[in-house]
């Protein structure tokens, strides 16, 4: 074996999290055969690891499919308690929430997508879910933020891993388009959407500014676009500034 191979213990642990990985994006349980195919894995493979993870409680088998199991919440409820951003952000959200009327949110950074790890609705709340927990592109809506202050390489990434670029109210967007956005972007520090990934939907955000290295977490407002134009939107955008820059502070705590 190269040096430059991982042990085969290692490769079991990061298939295990594949597994893991294909049934959390899957809003219905999974067939063993659909488990496999979407984690790259032979059937015998991925049985093997869906036995182990099911005794850890991470896999609950029903009816001949795979769901996840309740110890995934319980992995889950261990980073909200934990987490020092997550913990600091719940007041500053609703004190947000309460000026605006919005509904505010928390996300943090994982690999090319976002995760919302806090929300705190406002009088005037979405009319869509949007659960803890849930994953939602970067170059969309407030992914856009993040997506604008990640290291070239990073970015390249990012843009080679989408299909489409356009938005959920259909405006066409090339690779030239989205990257002269993520300038200005950067540049003014905050993006307003509509009718990006929602349709409906419009939203401010602003990116956490980091302790060091790039920033990985973007606090936003968002509510039906109907009620909340955008010159509504971008008067906000003082206090969701502040709103960054305290949890940006509390890094440091």
């Amino acid at each position: 074996m190269t040096s430059g191979q991982p042990q085969p213990s290692m490769r079991s642990v990061e298939r295990a999290f594949d597994v893991i990985e294909v049934l959390e994006r899957s809003d219905k349980p999974l067939r063993l055969s659909d488990v496999a195919r979407r984690a790259g894995l032979s059937p015998a493979t991925t049985l093997r690891l869906l036995g182990v993870l099911q005794r850890r409680g991470f896999v609950v088998a029903e009816r001949q499919t795979y769901h996840l199991g309740p110890a995934t919440l319980a992995a889950a409820h261990g980073f909200l308690v934990t987490d020092r951003l997550g913990r600091a952000a719940t007041p500053v959200l609703q004190e947000l929430a309460a000026t605006t009327g919005l509904t505010t949110t928390l996300h943090i950074r994982s690999g090319l997508e976002r995760i919302v790890i806090v929300r705190v609705d406002g009088a005037d709340p979405l009319r869509y879910q949007l659960p803890i927990g849930r994953r939602l592109p970067l170059h969309l809506g407030a992914g856009k933020v993040l997506a604008a202050a990640m290291p070239p390489d990073e970015l390249d990434a990012l843009i080679a891993s989408v299909r489409d670029l356009g938005t959920a109210g259909g405006k066409p967007t090339s690779e030239a388009d989205l990257r002269a956005e993520l300038e200005l972007i950067a540049e003014r520090g905050y993006h307003y959407s509509l009718n990006e990934r929602v349709l409906g939907s419009s939203g401010i955000s602003a990116v956490v500014p980091p302790a060091d290295g790039p920033a990985v977490a973007a606090v936003g407002v968002s509510g039906p676009a109907e009620r909340h134009p955008e010159s509504e939107m971008l008067g906000w955008v003082p206090e969701l500034r502040r709103a960054a820059a305290a949890l940006g502070r509390a890094q440091d705590l």
